[in-house]
């Protein structure tokens, strides 16, 4: 079967994976430094990582400032 087009949705999240995965390293971050500062478990932020769907909105903000996103980034990711 030929392989199909990957949805709007899945390459949002696969980006927003990456901005997250990359300032994280960027800056040294770890799961739980950042699971603090969102006041959640590490394990709540380690699946929502993986999901980036399932961050509300209010999450995502305090994220983008937690991580140091540019504008540019954020306006890629929300």
């Amino acid at each position: 079967m030929p392989k199909l087009k990957e949805s709007d949705e899945e390459q949002k999240n696969r980006l927003t994976r990456a901005y997250i995965a990359k300032n994280m390293e960027l800056y040294g971050l770890s799961d739980e430094q950042i699971a603090v500062k969102l006041r959640c478990t590490k394990r709540t932020f380690q699946n929502k990582k993986k999901r980036p769907e399932t961050f509300t909105l209010g999450e995502l903000r305090k994220l983008c400032i937690v991580i140091k996103l540019n504008d540019e980034e954020k306006s890629l990711i929300l």
